[in-house]
């Protein structure tokens, strides 16, 4: 799934739901399947604790986001009526009001006749085989991990160190913001190793993160490619004298949603329906090291002209979870150095936190990091961080590692993100985003190759202390 060029860790990937109608007529394959409404459905607005947990009903009171109709499951009815075809049902997705199915040409076309079907759309060859009874929503029931307070230094914090400080992050965590209560959520392509306790560097097995294979739908999120759990691990990592990441006192819970057998545009809705599940349950902020420009099918590529924020399924599911008091992080891409250039999706979502990379001996921008702006002329990205020879946990195990990537810029900025959230638990998600851009190295400029530029989070914490 992933290309490693000159060790660029960010996925470069691609969609567009509307290109290819069809799969190989001998063959199963997925398809989303889109109903008309929601009529039926036993869910109303008026009870939502019934699809929507108490911390998700919070975030959402803080930020006046009122329950709708779009949050509202899918119609059981209908659900069950599709699944009567012979079709399995692998995903239901209540933002996009529909399913993703795996079916045969022949169980598609009893489908496509249903009175309550809109539209149905091919995404992916058939791959896996459900396993039934599985979770929809992971299981939270983890404590928040409990780690060793250490001075906040270069002797204890390792190799961790250099971007804590550079990003102005070592005074938040001086002052004890290093992630305590905020909950948050890593879409990424796999997480092997992430589920020993001393991968991360945890005492207790009971803090490794809860998660959620949505690409198998298996029982176990602790495999695929490394890509996850490196990204995980300069946030969440805690060794100290060795590496410290950048929010180790945050409870995590992942997502595997990108598809190590193959590019399809399957990946995207995987993605929204991921964040569907983070608004669900809760989560505060997400990290998503994830770009969509090119498949390897090239029906279902997209054109620098799609990335205007409305429409990839992830751009869009990023700005609605926005909408409902989360943040959402993204690298921008690494495609800065080859033929496409650009921002890819979900980074052009108006309401994403996208990330862009900088050199390792200035501030200037990397090689291989994407450039603004959107197609419709917004600026991207948001902010650039560290991106070349940045250290993190080996995703197999060994020791450290070092690696390029706007995958890596990514999760730096998220870790202190949600550090700062934490310092201002009132702040909306508006406001904290607004601190960082206008505090950053070209507040007064920004353009299209470093967005706002270097994010100075000392600077930005006292900027909101500064609020009415």
């Amino acid at each position: 799934m992933f290309r490693f060029a000159a060790l660029l860790l960010l996925a470069t990937l691609s969609f567009s739901l509307f290109a290819q109608k069809d799969a190989p007529k001998d063959k199963e394959g997925m398809y989303f399947v889109a109903f008309k409404n929601k009529k039926g459905t036993p869910y109303n607005i008026a009870e939502p604790e019934a699809y929507l947990s108490e911390r998700a009903l919070d975030r959402r009171a803080k930020h006046n986001s009122p329950i709708t109709k779009l949050d509202l499951p899918v119609t059981p009815e209908y659900v069950n009526k599709v699944a009567s075809t012979g079709a399995t049902v692998w995903l239901k997705s209540k933002w996009m009001n529909g399913v993703v199915v795996r079916a045969t040409d022949a169980q598609m076309k009893k489908i496509g006749k249903l009175s309550f079907v809109d539209d149905t759309y091919y995404t992916a060859p058939a791959q896996y085989k459900k396993t039934a009874g599985l979770p929809y929503i992971p299981n939270l029931d983890r404590p928040a991990p409990v780690v060793e307070m250490v001075p906040v230094n270069k002797t204890f914090y390792g190799a961790g160190y250099p971007n804590l400080a550079r990003l102005g992050g070592d005074s938040l965590h001086m002052a004890g913001y290093r992630g305590a209560g905020m909950l948050v959520a890593v879409l990424d392509g796999g997480f092997p190793k992430v589920g020993y306790k001393d991968f991360l560097g945890y005492d207790d097995a009971a803090y490794i993160p809860a998660g959620w294979d949505v690409v198998e739908q298996d029982s176990s999120v602790y495999d695929g490619g490394t890509h996850g759990a490196i990204v995980l691990s300069t946030m969440a990592a805690h060794h100290p004298f060795f590496f410290v990441g950048m929010a180790p006192e945050a409870r995590y819970v992942v997502f595997k949603t990108e598809n190590g057998r193959g590019e399809h545009c399957q990946e995207e809705i995987n993605f929204a329906i991921a964040l569907e599940v983070a608004d669900s349950i809760g989560v505060d902020v997400t990290n998503s090291s994830l770009g969509y420009t090119v498949f390897g099918d090239e029906n279902m590529n997209y054109t620098y002209e799609d990335m205007n924020g409305r429409t990839s399924p992830a751009s869009i599911a990023i700005d609605r979870a926005f909408d409902r008091g989360m943040i959402c992080v993204t690298s921008a891409g690494n495609s800065g150095g080859d033929k496409w250039k650009y921002i890819s999706a979900p980074a052009d979502a108006n309401k994403a936190f996208s990330i862009g990379a900088l050199n390792a001996d200035d501030d200037s921008r990397a090689y291989f990091s994407s450039f603004g702006p959107t197609a419709d002329g917004r600026v991207k990205p948001d902010v650039s961080a560290p991106g070349v020879s940045i250290v993190a946990v080996d995703g197999g195990g060994r020791g450290l590692t070092g690696a390029n990537g706007t995958s890596l810029s990514s999760p730096l900025v998220c870790a202190l993100v949600t550090c700062l959230w934490q310092a201002y638990p009132d702040a909306t998600n508006q406001e904290i985003l607004d601190a960082i851009r206008n505090t950053a190295s070209q507040a007064d400029r920004p353009d299209g190759e470093l967005g706002y530029g270097l994010p100075d989070f000392t600077a930005a914490y006292r900027y909101l202390a500064t609020r009415p």
